[in-house]
């Protein structure tokens, strides 16, 4: 009796040390399962931000779609919707004319108190021309303007955009906004890329409301 006693003690501690596998794999599925689920890295909705202390950006000599002289001080008297891009963007541009377009219909009447513009940033390859054919795709009432590269980057500084020459030479923004100017000149707000059209639309009837 005594030799089958040991005999089956040998065997359950045999039995015991094969199952070690299977008892760790529980073990460690059932740390796992306690364990607390890793942070996700923190995301931001899109904003648009008020500026706390406007400033009217340099009146540099341009010119719009039609070739004609333009300045920013044009539209004194009117809201103006402003984006930075070139016409065959590349890389980091922002295409806010399909936005535009939406904007202004949800304005209906009151878009005429709002000058939609984008600003050409390579006087050869977003000249007058090119922004009249790319604009007309859109909406015709959209104005298009450009600048030498000298003005254009004194523009585009007071505007807190980066400027560099892309792959294909052209001078190009990284701007990831659209501009709210008031009717003053003034900047405003800065419209992060993705930001809603029935908020944007909002924006911009409060300060048409503005006094």
């Amino acid at each position: 009796m005594q030799i089958a006693d040991d005999g089956l003690r040998v065997a359950s501690c045999v039995l015991g040390w094969k199952r070690w596998p299977a008892l760790l794999a529980a073990a460690l599925l059932s740390a796992c399962a306690l364990a607390p689920a890793p942070t996700p890295e923190p995301t931001f909705a899109p904003r648009a931000i008020r500026v706390d202390y406007p400033i009217v950006p340099p009146d540099v000599p341009m010119v719009d779609q039609d070739g004609r002289p333009a300045k920013l001080s044009d539209f004194r008297g009117r809201l103006v919707l402003i984006f930075f891009a070139n016409i065959q963007c590349q890389e980091s541009c922002v295409d806010a004319l399909p936005q535009f377009r939406a904007i202004r219909r949800a304005l209906g009447s009151r878009s005429a108190d709002v000058a939609f513009v984008m600003v050409g940033t390579d006087r050869i390859a977003d000249g007058p021309a090119a922004l009249k054919r790319h604009l007309s795709r859109y909406d015709p009432t959209f104005i298009g303007l450009t600048a030498a590269r000298s003005d254009m980057r004194q523009l585009a500084l007071r505007f807190g955009i980066h400027m560099y020459e892309n792959r294909a030479g052209a001078l190009a923004p990284h701007a990831p906004f659209i501009y709210l100017l008031d009717r003053q000149g003034r900047l405003l707000y800065f419209v992060q890329d993705g930001v809603a059209i029935s908020e944007i639309g909002s924006i911009v009837e409060r300060v048409l409301d503005e006094r």
